[in-house]
């Protein structure tokens, strides 16, 4: 009825199922896991006014929710790493983790989605407070600025110098390949 993919790894095939209404997939290494995708099979599907909740227990921890399936969004991705515990020995063998998977009616499952949906307003908020946009900015000027002086004496720049559509092209494609490479923008800190 369900299937699990670790990102960068084959489908899970693993599902144990404890009861009529809950499962559970064993994720083994669970602390150098990202992200989660977890999906209905399409074979059967929920009975009309059932879904399922999806939750996730690190190894010797209790479980946490992650969200909701339904027959309307038979699927979903999820990233663990916000999860993360702060005493997790990453790079060291581990038990396995546990998703947990649990059939439910639609109005049960609505109240976590609730709180899901609370706790992700909330983690937004704080992470806008943090992030500095003008310093983020003065980053990415600062690597335009860099780049464009790497030209040499093949451009001279002056406040009045016609820069080519083209090197700005050249320079953005540059900038979003090294954001994917690095999975963000670390680099910007690197050339500080």
């Amino acid at each position: 009825m369900f299937g699990a993919i670790v990102a960068g790894r084959l489908v899970q095939t693993n599902l144990q199922q404890i009861d009529e209404t809950h499962f559970v997939f064993p994720l083994e290494q669970p602390y150098e896991i990202n992200h989660l995708t977890v999906f209905l099979l399409g074979t059967v599907p929920f009975p009309e006014g059932y879904g399922a909740s999806v939750h996730f227990a690190w190894p010797g921890k209790d479980y946490i929710p992650l969200g909701v399936l339904t027959n309307s969004k038979p699927s979903a991705i999820y990233r663990l790493r916000s999860h993360l515990p702060p005493d997790a020995p990453t790079g060291q063998p581990s038990p396995p983790a546990q998703l947990g998977i649990e059939i439910a009616p639609l109005p049960s499952l609505e109240s976590i989605l609730a709180g899901l949906s609370g706790q992700g307003e909330s983690k937004s908020a704080e992470v806008v407070k943090k992030v500095e946009v003008g310093k983020i900015a003065e980053k990415v000027v600062k690597n335009l600025f860099n780049y464009l002086h790497s030209f040499g004496g093949e451009i001279k720049l002056t406040p009045e110098t016609p820069i080519p559509l083209s090197v700005f092209q050249q320079w953005y494609t540059n900038f979003t390949r090294k954001i994917e490479n690095d999975k963000g923008a670390a680099f910007l800190d690197r050339e500080d």
